[in-house]
């Protein structure tokens, strides 16, 4: 992807990924402390604080994987999805790792292992969304420079 290309198909993706994953996220909050109604909560504040992290974080995830990756040839992608994802794990394996390494579980404590693994493949349909939602930008904004430059060509 190409400059206002790969941002847009970046921010599309970030928007669409966070946003599946804070929504539930804040109403499960709501709904474990029985503060549907209310304002103060920790969803609330799970909205309020984290989403922007990880709105900023997750642009720039999707901005270094979307150079990389090549372009894609259909809204939903399964080399790329697959990329992102093995990209994504390769990260997440190497802080679970460095969490592990570090003497702050037991030895023989897999479960942190074992929930690492579990939260990634909860996080694998995110992933998804983001790739899809980009895609979409890019065939949208493709299709649109394609009009443009046929119009200006007659």
């Amino acid at each position: 992807m190409r400059s206002w290309t790969l941002v847009c198909a970046a921010l599309s993706a970030s928007l669409v990924s966070v946003l599946s994953f804070v929504i539930p996220l804040c109403l499960y909050l709501n709904f474990q402390q029985s503060h549907l109604i209310h304002v103060v909560s920790n969803g609330m504040e799970v909205m309020i604080y984290l989403t922007p992290l990880l709105m900023f974080f997750t642009f720039i995830c999707y901005l270094i994987v979307f150079a990389v990756v090549k372009l894609p040839t259909q809204i939903f992608d399964l080399s790329q999805l697959l990329k992102v994802s093995l990209i994504f794990f390769t990260c997440w394996m190497f802080l679970v790792i460095v969490i592990l390494l570090e003497d702050q579980v037991n030895q023989i404590d897999f479960s942190t292992l074992m929930m690492s693994l579990l939260i990634y493949f909860a996080l694998v349909p995110v992933l998804a969304l983001g790739s899809m939602s980009a895609n979409v930008c890019y065939f949208v904004m493709n299709t649109k420079k394609r009009s443009r430059m046929d119009i200006s060509y007659e």
